[in-house]
């Protein structure tokens, strides 16, 4: 059943914002062959998610930070979170979700970071330069990220995945061992029909002790 979720993170100049959230399910193609996103919510699940996002927008504002665990889609149970990352912005922001809700349930953040990825999609690139800087890139991403959830008192736990090692990026997936997965959704997208994106499609479809979300 699709599921929609808002929780407060940032932005990329480290502002407070609000991210409005669907499961991997809530995905379907539209009339114009691209991928929609959507749900339908009963009068009671609207007013429930209105709610929360009122109280949301009171935290951002400066008011006192609610943490009911009644609230709409707790999370509260959730012990282990995997992200994935090829050091984009969309990856960023799919971070600092998983941050933020590990910073409520006390989870575990394993952080995967992909990097020999083409620019414009998310395939193996043959560039030699792709395969460093982006290496490069990710490792001090993950030095900051380790930094930042330390402070949170977090366990931040990070890998780093050649895009051509499709067996690796599978693994990350065996016996269902996360609760939750967050994806950017650059990595669902239509036009990446490539080995690496087709193995992430079917391990995310095999999870199914996990919950999936696709971060915008």
């Amino acid at each position: 059943m699709p599921q929609i979720i808002a929780v407060r993170t940032q932005d990329d100049s480290f502002r407070d914002t609000i991210a409005v959230v669907l499961s991997q399910d809530a995905v379907c193609l539209g009339p114009d062959g691209q991928p929609w996103a959507g749900v339908s919510l009963s009068a009671e699940l609207a007013r429930a998610l209105a709610e929360r996002l009122l109280g949301l927008a009171r935290e951002v504002e400066g008011q006192k930070r609610i943490d009911d665990p009644n609230s709409f889609h707790s999370f509260a149970q959730i012990t282990s979170i995997l992200v994935f990352h090829d050091g984009s912005e969309q990856s960023h922001r799919a971070f600092r979700l998983a941050l933020d809700l590990a910073s409520r349930s006390l989870a575990i953040v394993q952080l995967a970071g992909i990097f020999t990825v083409q620019p414009d999609r998310f395939e193996p690139s043959s560039s030699p330069d792709d395969h460093q800087w982006q290496r490069g890139w990710l490792d001090r991403l993950t030095q900051v990220y380790s930094g930042e959830a330390a402070k949170e008192g977090i366990e931040l736990r990070t890998k780093l995945i050649a895009a051509t090692d499709q067996h690796a990026v599978a693994d990350m997936f065996d016996s269902g061992r996360f609760d939750l997965i967050i994806v950017p959704h650059s990595f669902s997208r239509s036009s990446n029909d490539g080995i690496v994106a087709k193995t992430l499609s079917q391990a995310l479809s095999t999870a199914t002790r996990s919950k999936v979300l696709f971060c915008p």
